[in-house]
């Protein structure tokens, strides 16, 4: 997948994080109480001997064990036991290393266990219960305890909150890691914390500190001789030259990352090397060389029984066989790579590939196999965005009962010392008549006072309440009206004889490659910038919404259908005509666009405006499909009733190659 290098796949990233994880201590200040030298030595080379076998590591563990008789080194040996059984995709191993690890009963195995199960609930993708298992440990790590154990665990809550998109809270898991490291006087253990802090730097964008802390662990990469450290310093540095779009390195690098790891021997990180070098050789244009490697991954990953890399590797040799010519080999190939991810439930993988092998299919001239892709993408991708909106609203709405509530509170005990006041002031006037005058004024104005506070907080309550019907309703970086804000709005318009207007949907051209290749700070800047440009263009009248990612909607009323045209050529224009800056950097951006005015001509079928969508839709894909920075409008659809436009809906292209859809074409000016 050019751009979507998997840099370590969940197992192999997972083990190198390991060889490194642990709990952090609660405070760096205190001295901690570390093994014993001999201990600390055994303990030391079952480390290194994971990194290239993780079963062997395991049973030198178990060899150990049979030994040991010191308290501290049993349970950090455990702990290694079960973090490598993870790592080796053995999660009911590690979860009765756990249960071995309470056993003990004391509170130092109980963290040791919370870790244990921390990963093997990772492995089973629920990352957020991962984390809070992890906390658990960190929470409850005794003073002076291994700083082995911590590094371990601080390294495992980094990667757990990088994959969260927590990154700065990421940043300073593997920051407080990296003292731990120094504190050891370990070289692998500070290359391990800086190499992971460079990945970070890259994934946020932030190039120049990605290649400072790359540098840093170079400098220890000096004084290591471990195939499987060089080969991850190797895989880095080409993630780093493929972020600068400097191809010759990024080759260079990935290759090297390739050798090492075939020396290291251990087959997942072989696996790993493959599939980012033939990455590599996508992006090149390489596609032989690229199916070459990829291939020889695909092996690998069904020898070794990772669904994960057998996705991306699949993948991957499907795109090249696409662009070789060998178009039936690579659709079955893209096709079990889909198949795979839908049943590891990886919904936005699932999307994204969809993604990539319609812009294969495209290039390959397979049309109708592309539409079919970008179809079957659309689907997938609203079908993530429907779960997302679902989980922000109940987020919502949890937040603002809670408010809510607090709210009643705060205005019950005004309201019980308004009532408490009017008593108090009633009872010095029974008390005493003569300074009635004077204590009533007092009691008057008490009251005022409080009134008015109430008053102010019932203000305070409709804003909050105005200020959290408009989050629901606003999308929080484009500040466009939402996909929920557009559904209630198309209800009060839609008469009950379908609806009446204009739909234009469009989609900024290229926007995965602009995330792969400057970052998703960049992707957000431009999504920001058409946003407003799409506002600017349109009237206050109209309706425009971020429809999901990098989609837009837009709806309008009766119109022309010359002005509509003209309306879709000043939107194609208002976008390309000049680059969108960011940083440093121009970036020329592009939109394709759909739209249809209805009811379509030229037998005014009546439609709801969901099935206005799914028609503005197919006219989207028709202007990818015929080359992008375009805008195709339906000028007419030959269909009668509901069962002929199901029939054209099912196959819209060759609707429109036998005239039963009329469409109209409209090329925009090239990007500034």
């Amino acid at each position: 997948m050019p751009g979507a290098q998997i840099r370590q796949p969940m197992f192999s990233r997972l083990r190198d994080l390991i060889a490194a994880l642990v709990i952090l201590l609660p405070t760096f200040a205190t001295s901690a109480v570390e093994l014993d030298a001999a201990a600390a030595a055994r303990i030391d080379a079952v480390d290194a001997l994971a990194r290239s076998t993780p079963s062997g590591a395991i049973a030198s563990i178990d060899t150990l064990l049979k030994s040991e008789r010191d308290g501290g080194a049993r349970i950090t040996l455990l702990t290694m036991r079960g973090v490598y059984q993870t790592s080796a995709n053995q999660p009911d191993a590690a979860l009765a290393t756990a249960a071995t690890l309470d056993s003990l009963a004391t509170q130092d195995a109980k963290t040791a266990a919370l870790i244990v199960r921390a990963n093997a609930v990772r492995l089973k993708g629920d990352l957020s219960r991962a984390l809070e298992l992890a906390d658990q440990a960190r929470a409850t790590l005794s003073a002076n305890g291994d700083s082995r154990q911590s590094y371990r665990l601080e390294m495992m809550r980094g990667a757990l909150l990088l994959e969260l998109g927590r990154q700065a809270d990421a940043l300073a898991a593997y920051q407080n890691a990296l003292s731990l490291a120094e504190r050891l006087k370990s070289a692998v253990r500070q290359f391990r914390a800086l190499d992971s802090m460079a990945t970070l730097f890259v994934d946020a964008g932030e190039i120049d500190k990605a290649v400072d802390a790359n540098h840093r662990a170079n400098q220890y990469v000096q004084t290591i001789t471990e195939p499987a450290i060089l080969a991850q310093s190797w895989d880095t540095r080409a993630r780093i030259a493929a972020f600068q779009q400097d191809r010759d390195s990024e080759l260079k690098a990935a290759r090297s990352a390739l050798e090492y790891a075939r020396k290291a021997g251990e087959p997942e990180r072989i696996e790993t090397m493959l599939i980012n070098l033939g990455d590599t050789y996508l992006k090149l244009g390489r596609y032989a060389d690229a199916l070459e490697v990829t291939n020889e991954a695909v092996r690998i990953a069904r020898q070794i029984d990772d669904p994960h890399g057998l996705i991306v590797a699949l993948a991957n040799a499907g795109q090249a066989q696409i662009r070789l010519g060998r178009l039936e080999e690579g659709r079955k190939n893209v096709e079990e790579a889909l198949s795979t991810a839908l049943k590891l439930d990886s919904r936005a993988q699932y999307a994204s590939l969809l993604t990539e092998y319609g812009e294969a299919l495209e290039a390959a001239g397979d049309y109708k196999n592309a539409i079919n892709a970008y179809h079957r993408e659309r689907r997938a991708s609203k079908a993530l965005a429907e779960n997302s909106r679902k989980n922000v609203l109940l987020e919502l709405d949890a937040r603002y009962q809670t408010e809510r509530k607090q709210r009643e509170i705060e205005l019950l005990n005004r309201d019980n010392a308004l009532k408490s006041a009017q008593l108090h002031n009633r009872t010095l006037q029974q008390r005493v008549w003569l300074l009635a005058a004077g204590l009533l004024t007092t009691g008057l104005l008490a009251i005022a006072l409080l009134y008015r506070r109430v008053r102010d907080a019932n203000q305070q309550l409709s804003e909050s309440n105005r200020m959290l019907k408009v989050r629901s309703e606003r999308d929080a970086l484009t500040g466009l009206f939402n996909r929920r804000y557009f559904q209630e709005a198309m209800r009060t318009r839609s008469a009950s004889g379908g609806f009446v207007g204009g739909l234009i949907l469009l989609d900024i051209d290229h926007f995965k490659r602009i995330n792969d290749t400057h970052g998703h700070a960049a992707g957000d800047a431009v999504i920001t910038a058409v946003a407003q440009r799409l506002q600017d263009t349109m009237r206050e009248s109209d309706l425009v919404v971020r429809w999901g990612g990098e989609e837009f909607l837009i709806a309008v009323g009766p119109m022309p259908d010359e002005q509509f045209d003209r309306l879709a050529e000043r939107l194609l224009h208002a976008v390309s005509r000049e680059p969108i800056h960011y940083g440093e950097q121009q970036l020329s951006v592009t939109i394709s666009i759909g739209y249809a005015r209805f009811p379509l001509a030229p037998g005014h079928l009546p439609l709801e405006w969901e099935r206005g969508i799914n028609q503005v839709d197919m006219a989207l894909y028709i202007a990818k499909a015929q080359g992008r920075n375009r805008a195709c409008g339906i000028r007419a659809v030959t269909a009668s009733n509901e069962a002929e436009l199901d029939e054209i809906e099912r196959s819209f292209e060759a609707a429109w190659r036998d005239g039963r859809v009329e469409l109209g074409l409209i090329a925009g000016a090239p990007a500034a």
